[in-house]
């Protein structure tokens, strides 16, 4: 394992660990606003966005992460019939071919969105709620980021295997 892998192991651990407490968090906020809405009869904006601003989080970055532990969806039916070294040969040209361009074009497409975003500190459109819209949208381009890292990782770590086959 080179540097940069390293490198990448350690930051979708941290963002693993840091998914956990947002999803706990977010458990314990969906649970509080049931309470307080069906026995107190109190309802927050802001805390139901944070849910959401909670929810979206985990999507977005659990997706490198998922993709790190090999969860992600694939065509399980033909690829485990695959020798090692073809799932190998695959694996790098699913890498090259679609997901390093995928991750660059969601950095790319939303740039100019989070730009603006962050220009006017965009907030909520809800009376009450967090004006934090701005942090929500960057999550896009670190999204693909984080993507790329992971896939460039996996690129290094299917050659270095292919290498030591031959």
């Amino acid at each position: 394992m080179n540097n940069f892998q390293l490198l990448t192991e350690q930051i979708m651990n941290i963002i693993s660990k840091l998914l956990v407490y947002i999803l706990l968090s977010m458990i314990v906020l969906v649970i509080l606003t049931i309470f307080l809405r069906y026995f107190f009869s109190i309802g927050s904006i802001s805390i139901q966005e944070l849910i959401m601003y909670f929810h979206a989080s985990i999507f977005m970055l659990g997706i490198s992460y998922t993709y790190k532990e090999n969860s992600h969806v694939k065509i399980d039916i033909f690829y485990n019939k695959l020798s090692e070294k073809n799932k190998t040969i695959l694996s790098l040209i699913g890498v090259i071919l679609l997901i390093i361009p995928f991750a660059i074009f969601i950095i790319f497409i939303s740039f100019d969105m989070v730009s603006s975003s962050w220009s006017i500190f965009e907030g909520s459109s809800e009376a009450g709620g967090l004006d934090l819209v701005f942090i929500l949208k960057s999550l896009i381009p670190l999204s693909g980021f984080l993507i790329l890292l992971q896939a460039l990782s996996e690129l290094f770590k299917n050659l270095q295997i292919l290498k030591n086959e031959y």
